[in-house]
């Protein structure tokens, strides 16, 4: 594997954004195809957790919706790493963004059978198809932009998922309410073509030097492993997203909160995922200005984000307001947005291009294994013992994971040197 040492840069400031898409046309087209693509994929979830809650008259069935759209992406991350390293990386983004218009057509058999089951099975085949978005663009982008604007572009980008679910969301709920769930589902189609059509425009290549020979996936996961192991820093930063994950359960519930307790209709899901979508926008931001670039800063941030995370969501079943139920989701995805995003530039400047995709895949898919187990067993929870003592449930989880996750980095927080500048 590819020995080379991090490469660092200078800290990201989104004000110079325009002038980055101004003057890059490839990471224009990436960056505007990102935009489509998850603003659509909003559109569906808002519909389909409303359709599953009140078609089973289960409060755990929306969380059993959030754990189909992510849980999925576990399965098929090793493959999409090695995918993503091993082929052409322009082309495998085109593939799947056109694969996942066939379950959105799936959806509106789904609803015109009144079969929620069906709706949440193609839910995971969307996320199935899609969970290989990720890892190829991660693994891309440092090759569409200088080193010098990476960070820029990586904040971009993490702020781009944050507003697309804050408007997404947020007009989501507002276009089910008013034009009903099929429109959802077209727009949700519609977004994926319109992102597979962007980048095609793509001229530079997604990858520097010559594809790696061909190798079985077990030798790709094994050369992986061997790299992650002696460098803790990298392990560190591919293990912080699970922190969020392990109690992201939560979040599965929330369609239950705004169809029992703060509102009774999908606008205000879509009022609760867009404020989860604004913190997630803002988190980045926050966390990169306190960061400022140091690396034993971002391992603290990247920590207490997970803290401030499980805190803010303690409150949510003492709530019946929803603007009260607003901010307390928009200042848990504070922390939830700064540690994914913090954690994902870690790892793109502590890895070597050669194994970038295969690293930022396992990264995403030991997250999206978290959440989706977090959400079965929030959903199962809720059943069984009802919404309040469900949400603390991962509340706990969430606290606990980030706490032993601090004390474990501890000598690299508390390193005299940067440990994105060196060996760790």
């Amino acid at each position: 594997m590819d020995p080379a040492g991090p490469v660092v840069t200078r800290p990201a400031r989104l004000r110079e954004l325009p002038a980055l898409l101004r003057r890059n046309r490839d990471f224009r087209l990436l960056f505007a195809a990102t935009v489509v693509s998850f603003l659509g994929d909003w559109f569906a979830f808002v519909a389909v957790s409303e359709f599953a809650i009140t078609a089973t008259g289960r409060e755990g069935a929306g969380a059993i919706a959030f754990a189909a759209n992510v849980l999925p992406v576990f399965c098929v991350a090793p493959i999409a790493g090695v995918l993503a390293d091993r082929l052409d990386r322009r082309r495998l983004f085109v593939v799947v963004n056109l694969a996942a218009i066939v379950p959105c057509a799936g959806l509106l058999a789904a609803l015109w059978l009144g079969q929620p089951w069906l709706a949440v099975g193609c839910l995971a085949a969307i996320a199935l198809v899609v969970a290989f978005v990720e890892p190829i663009t991660a693994a891309a982008v440092p090759n569409l932009v200088d080193p010098a604007d990476l960070s820029l572009a990586q904040a971009a980008l993490g702020s781009v998922w944050g507003t697309m679910l804050f408007v997404g969301a947020g007009v989501g709920g507002l276009v089910t309410q008013v034009f009903g769930a099929e429109t959802s589902f077209v727009l949700d189609a519609l977004t994926f073509a319109t992102a597979a059509f962007l980048v095609l425009r793509v001229r530079r290549p997604f990858r520097s030097g010559p594809l790696p020979e061909a190798a079985g996936m077990v030798f790709h996961l094994a050369e992986v492993w061997r790299f992650v192991r002696p460098r803790k820093v990298t392990k560190a930063f591919m293990l912080t997203k699970t922190g969020v994950g392990v109690g992201n359960g939560i979040v599965g519930l929330l369609p239950a909160f705004a169809l029992t307790r703060l509102g009774g209709s999908s606008l205000a899901i879509g009022y609760l995922f867009a404020a989860r979508g604004l913190g997630a926008l803002a988190g980045p931001l926050l966390g990169r200005a306190i960061a400022r670039d140091d690396g034993r800063r971002l391992m603290l941030v990247c920590g207490g984000s997970i803290l401030a995370y499980g805190a803010a969501y303690a409150f949510l079943p003492l709530v019946t307001s929803l603007p009260m139920a607003l901010l307390l989701v928009a200042v848990a995805h504070l922390g939830g947005g700064a540690q994914w995003v913090l954690s994902t530039y870690g790892l793109q400047v502590t890895t070597p291009d050669a194994s970038r995709g295969r690293v930022t895949s396992l990264d995403f898919g030991l997250a999206t294994l978290a959440v989706g187990v977090s959400s079965l067993l929030a959903g199962a929870a809720a059943d069984a013992v009802g919404l309040t003592v469900a949400s603390w449930m991962m509340v706990a989880l969430a606290l606990a994971y980030g706490g032993s996750w601090l004390v474990w980095t501890r000598d690299l927080w508390q390193s005299p040197t940067d440990p994105l500048r060196g060996p760790s």
